[in-house]
């Protein structure tokens, strides 16, 4: 073999181990970071299983917490509505028999001293009210019951609820309501009214001088057919908040104000129920320059149909015939408050102590009317109306009405549901019980021959002129000093009132929308207070439709019905005066 082959063979042999080392050394790497790959692959399985496992733990353990508070909330619901049933027992005397009390005679302490008790007594009503409500929002146990809704009555409504407390504090209370508004909503009638009614009462409490307004416009959405925002906007010149209370005034027991003036469940309640409808609130102040609370709440328009007006409505008694009444209420101090308002009403009660006792009295009885309380032994009140109904038509047919010391908005449906005709929450009120009574159903024939309670003296001439002037509004507002206050503020209301009249007449006259507007409100909200109630409604018409061409009609309805009530308050005075000094 030649020098020059054996070189080349070498080479070659060479060149060879050379690769072959190579892919040794290559194999090696790659055995190697499969290894590290793997367990790379392995520690990161392991990581994943763990977070995994972490993460279901944290579920577990998150799941764990939300039952037990969703459980705390509900016992704590729980027992505030166990309370609030109790508490309302005594307060249904307290309010019963000072309402009661009010309206006998006493002298000017007593009657202060019975003012404030009933007063005390009813702003622990509204305090337990506003505590359930706390608890029921934050339970998630709230739900809202959309319905069709007059917008300008409800806003008119809430507002002339507070236009006397205003007037006396000598504060313009108006509203304003857009052209833009349609007249009828879909809202949940009886919570939007809770959130108007606090944030304009707030605004009444709070401002000593100057004005209360409120706002209300709509904008339709541009994206959403017949959707649109509500706008509210309560505006005072009040006492004003401190920057340091701005960012809380919206929790639960925050203090709005001055501290006397409540423990700030309203506005925590406005807020939580704005949020439950989907919408906004929130405030601007400044100390002693006033507040503007503003509300913003999403809203459908509907076409106008069988809404239910939300305007005036008389508040005054009217005279009751004699009732057949069966009550069944285990609780003695019920009883005796009951019986005492009844007979407030001219009327007596056939008293059981459950609901047995009351399936035996209609056994051998009929009744016009059944109270029932929901809590009682032996046979409850659901228990019994069950019974009732499915008694023979003769039992069946009993008007029957809830008593119930339970929240107005959580039973109120449900007992009307179960087959009960009527619904009356505890404390009672007179106002309440009679109008309760009024709206029995009953055969004209059991009207006929009835002797009625003969009434006092003072009640016969006030009765002969309610057709016009309703002094039982007075009454039920005053009780036994409405006459010194009607003989004190008659003849004030009588010189404005007719001035009013005569710038009205000149406004009517000469077309001037603006002023007929602001005369009309005026002259309404003091009629109203003097229980003239026909003046009111058709001023109110007059203030809505200022520019309306029949305007000159409605005025001369104006002026004669003012004529006949200057007529009658005028005898009433010249009446009270005459009695007095003898």
């Amino acid at each position: 073999m030649s020098s020059e082959l054996e070189k080349q063979l070498k080479l070659a042999l060479s060149r060879a181990k050379r690769l072959k080392n190579a892919r040794d050394e290559a194999e090696r790497l790659l055995e190697q970071k499969s290894r590290e790959l793997y367990a790379a692959n392995t520690e990161l399985e392991k990581a994943r299983d763990s977070l995994e496992d972490d993460i279901q733990q944290a579920t577990y353990e998150l799941s764990v917490s939300n039952q037990r508070l969703q459980k705390a909330l509900n016992e704590r619901s729980t027992f505030i509505g166990q309370m609030s049933h109790e508490v309302r027992t005594p307060l249904n005397a307290i309010i019963g028999l000072s309402e009661i009390l009010l309206s006998t005679k006493m002298d000017d302490v007593q009657l202060d001293y019975m003012n404030t008790i009933n007063s005390a007594a009813s702003s622990l009503v509204v305090l337990l009210n506003d505590m359930l409500d706390i608890t029921k929002i934050e339970a998630g146990k709230l739900k809202l019951n959309l319905e069709e809704v007059n917008s300008h009555k409800i806003h008119k409504s809430a507002v002339s609820m507070f236009e006397l407390e205003a007037s006396e504090k000598g504060v313009r209370l108006d509203l304003e309501i857009s052209e833009d508004v349609p007249d009828v909503l879909m809202l949940d009638k009886g919570r939007y009214k809770q959130i108007i009614n606090n944030l304009v009462s707030n605004a009444v409490k709070n401002t000593e001088s100057g004005s209360v307004m409120v706002k209300v416009a709509y904008t339709p959405d541009a994206h959403a057919k017949h959707i649109g925002n509500l706008n509210v906007q309560v505006i005072d010149t009040g006492i004003g908040i401190p920057k340091s209370q701005m960012q809380n005034i919206f929790n639960a027991y925050e203090q709005l104000g001055i501290t006397s003036k409540g423990v700030g469940l309203g506005l925590a309640i406005c807020s939580q129920l704005c949020e439950l409808m989907q919408g906004s609130i929130s405030c601007e102040s400044e100390v002693g320059n006033g507040s503007v609370f503003e509300l913003n709440i999403p809203a459908e328009c509907v076409a106008m149909n069988t809404v239910q007006d939300e305007g005036f409505r008389e508040t005054r008694q009217k005279s009751l015939n004699r009732i057949d009444i069966l009550v069944a209420e285990d609780n003695v101090t019920n009883q005796k408050v009951l019986t005492a308002q009844l007979a407030q009403l001219g009327q007596e009660a056939t008293i059981v102590n459950n609901g047995a006792e009351a399936i035996a009295c209609l056994r051998d009885n009929s009744y016009d009317v059944v109270f029932l309380d929901i809590l009682m032994p032996v046979m409850d009140g659901e228990e019994t109306l069950k019974t009732i109904r499915n008694s023979s038509s003769r039992i069946a047919e009993h008007y029957c009405v809830a008593l119930t010391a339970s929240s107005y908005q959580d039973q109120r449906e449900r007992l009307l549901n179960l087959g009960f005709d009527e619904f009356l929450s505890k404390p009672l009120s007179i106002a309440d019980l009679s109008k309760t009574l009024e709206n029995i159903p009953r055969p004209d024939s059991v009207n006929e021959g009835v002797s009625e309670k003969s009434p006092s003296h003072t009640e016969a001439a006030l009765n002969a002129v309610e057709s016009s002037f309703d002094y039982n509004y007075l009454r039920s507002q005053f009780g036994d000093a409405c006459e010194a206050i009607f003989v004190d503020i008659a003849p004030t209301f009588l010189e404005h009132t007719g001035g009013d009249l005569s710038r009205l007449k000149a406004a009517v006259a000469d077309g001037q929308v603006d002023s007929i507007t602001k005369i009309s409100h005026s002259m309404k909200g003091g009629s109203a207070s003097m229980g003239l109630h026909q003046l009111a409604d058709r001023l109110e018409k007059v203030e809505r439709n200022s520019d309306s061409v029949e305007v000159h009609d409605w005025y001369e309805e104006i002026e004669t019905l003012w004529a006949t009530a200057a007529v009658q308050i005028e005898n009433e005075l010249t009446r009270l005066r005459a009695a007095s000094s003898r």
